[in-house]
């Protein structure tokens, strides 16, 4: 399916990770000291890794990729604690994702986690 996802430049990527905190999906890791998108069904394409890099070595296309997978990003997320899901959460009311934020809180509520507020 075609969507909106990041894409690195690596010539302009300089490893410095200053996108990855940027990034509670966790679509983002330092690999070969570059930063690298690890999984497309973790980027939601919304581009918040943008403004951090210093390089401008990220930008947001649209081309094939696997779907986004909220399912997945929130199992990864439980592990990290509650400000890394508020942070999340915050993203996705940001953008306006009702979907995704209604997917995610009913994630938390069948592993029995409060829905942190802010």
């Amino acid at each position: 399916m075609k969507r909106s996802i990041i894409i690195i430049n690596e010539k302009k990527c300089t490893g410095c990770g200053e996108c990855i905190p940027k990034c509670p999906e966790g679509a983002l890791q330092i690999i070969d000291n570059k930063a690298r998108l690890v999984s497309d069904i973790f980027c939601d394409g919304l581009g918040a890794c943008l403004g951090p890099c210093p390089e401008h070595a990220i930008t947001v296309e649209t081309r094939e990729a696997e779907n986004y997978d909220e399912r997945k990003v929130m199992g990864r997320m439980i592990t990290q604690g509650a400000h890394v899901i508020q942070v999340h959460l915050e993203h996705l009311k940001a953008h306006k994702q009702n979907d995704y934020i209604e997917q995610a809180e009913a994630i938390l509520k069948e592993n029995n986690i409060d829905i942190p507020e802010k």
